[in-house]
């Protein structure tokens, strides 16, 4: 008698035994598999960082900025940025000691530029005061940290046939420990609108002059230029020459020879856009400009498309 309740019990305290294992199982499977709805990210992560958390938040109007805020007369200044609605998804980022910010930030910059393009991007104290991206723009203080060592990039990433913006910023705070604050949100915009945006980003940047050394325009800035002389007949390509002033030289001396470098950078340039005469403008300066960095020669121009 005794040695059959001495078995039922080891029978049943087995059971429990059993039960105990397969309860545990089965809340550490339903623990991973909420984990895994919790911490599910259209973007990849960079590799060598581990997940803080995972917000959403949902409204009319999510900033991403594409400018570096700036405070001025005690008020938080935002140059350019853009203005989406629709699901806003936030994920803060702890770097592991295999990573780096740097290397994060080259992590998510070659991203964009594979996937899709980057419309600004800054690096430590370009960056501004990391005081406001964690306080002003994402509200998170763990991201305040050293204005020498932050980073951020924005724009519009493609993953899957869909189309993201998305904006990262990286930085190392004053525990010394590095974070990224990951936000993106499922981009609408038709394409149409977004190539009408850039034409007339890349006609202001014309409008005010690019500067060449040599008379030589890549693939894309003769696409462009081509395009928008084609599609404005009021444009004219004006062609500007400068010269340098040695010591000692007469100002009317530079100005003949930025005039014969002029008159060669005008026929090459025509000849590579095929235009006709009457839409190109040629106008001499001389001494009279400030020499772009690290151009050595003693002539330069710059191009301007004009009305």
């Amino acid at each position: 008698m005794n040695l059959c309740i001495r078995n039922f019990v080891s029978y049943l305290t087995q059971g429990f035994a059993w039960l105990a294992l397969l309860l545990n199982l089965g809340v550490v499977t339903q623990a991973s598999a909420d984990t895994s709805v919790r911490f599910n990210s259209a973007i990849a992560l960079y590799p060598h960082a581990s997940l803080e958390y995972q917000k959403f938040n949902s409204g009319e109007e999510h900033r991403f900025l594409l400018s570096t805020p700036k405070r001025i007369s005690n008020t938080l200044n935002i140059e350019k940025e853009v203005l989406l609605s629709g699901k806003r998804n936030n994920l803060l980022l702890k770097v592991k000691a295999a990573g780096t910010s740097k290397d994060a930030f080259l992590y998510y910059q070659k991203l964009l530029l594979e996937q899709g393009e980057v419309s600004y991007s800054c690096e430590e104290r370009a960056c501004g005061s990391s005081n406001y991206w964690a306080n002003s723009i994402f509200n998170e203080s763990k991201l305040y940290g050293r204005d020498s060592e932050q980073y951020y990039l924005a724009g519009r990433l493609s993953v899957n046939q869909q189309n993201y913006f998305v904006s990262v910023y990286i930085v190392k705070n004053g525990r010394k420990q590095q974070f990224i604050y990951l936000s993106y949100i499922l981009d609408i915009t038709p394409v149409s609108d977004i190539e009408n945006d850039k034409q007339a980003d890349q006609l202001r940047k014309w409008q005010k002059g690019v500067p060449f050394e040599r008379p030589y325009l890549d693939d894309e800035q003769l696409a462009f230029l081509s395009q928008a002389l084609d599609s404005n007949k009021s444009l004219s390509l004006w062609v500007v020459g400068f010269a340098d002033i040695s010591e000692g030289q007469k100002v009317t001396d530079a100005i003949t020879v930025s005039e014969k470098a002029l008159n060669t950078f005008s026929v090459e340039i025509n000849r590579q856009l095929n235009l006709d005469a009457g839409r190109v403008m040629v106008k001499n300066i001389g001494p009279f400009d400030l020499k772009p960095e690290n151009y050595a020669a003693t002539t330069w121009f710059r191009l301007y498309l004009l009305q």
